[in-house]
């Protein structure tokens, strides 16, 4: 055992720093407004001082509590980074259900055991949501299938 909780204190570290950073680039890229007339850097400026106030709530008491080292598991860090690779990859030249079906199938290689029937009915209803939600519900003129017009 540690003397300090280090989960919290790296994670509640990396809330406090982008928060920070996101407050300081909206105060400096955007118009603040006023609170009767909101400028476009309002909303990043309170979220990213949001952010870093919950870094700090989870920060400052990770120092007093026992823990011990993080071991970053490499697996499942390079399937999430996988599947979204291939999901960029995909979404233009084969369209929205292979990229999302590529994504799932990938992202769950991050497990030790696959469960394929599970993933196979969680990326078939993903593709469908993901349809309903951006192509019908918001417009987003990006086709359900595309073959490879390239």
């Amino acid at each position: 055992m540690q003397r300090r909780d280090w989960t919290d204190i790296i994670g509640g570290s990396l809330l406090l720093i982008f928060g920070l950073w996101f407050l300081w680039h909206a105060q400096n890229h955007y118009n603040l407004g006023e609170l009767r007339r909101m400028g476009p850097g309002a909303f990043p400026a309170g979220l990213g001082l949001l952010n870093a106030l919950f870094g700090l709530l989870i920060l400052v008491p990770a120092f007093f509590r026992k823990g011990e080292m993080p071991v970053p598991a490499i697996r499942p860090l390079l399937a999430i980074i996988a599947g979204g690779l291939s999901f960029a990859f995909l979404i233009e030249p084969a369209g929205l259900v292979p990229a999302t079906v590529a994504l799932v199938f990938v992202v769950a290689l991050a497990e030790q055991k696959q469960r394929w029937l599970r993933t196979a009915i969680l990326a078939a209803a993903l593709s469908v949501m993901a349809v309903l939600v951006f192509t019908k519900g918001l417009g987003i003129p990006v086709p359900a299938f595309r073959w490879w017009s390239y």
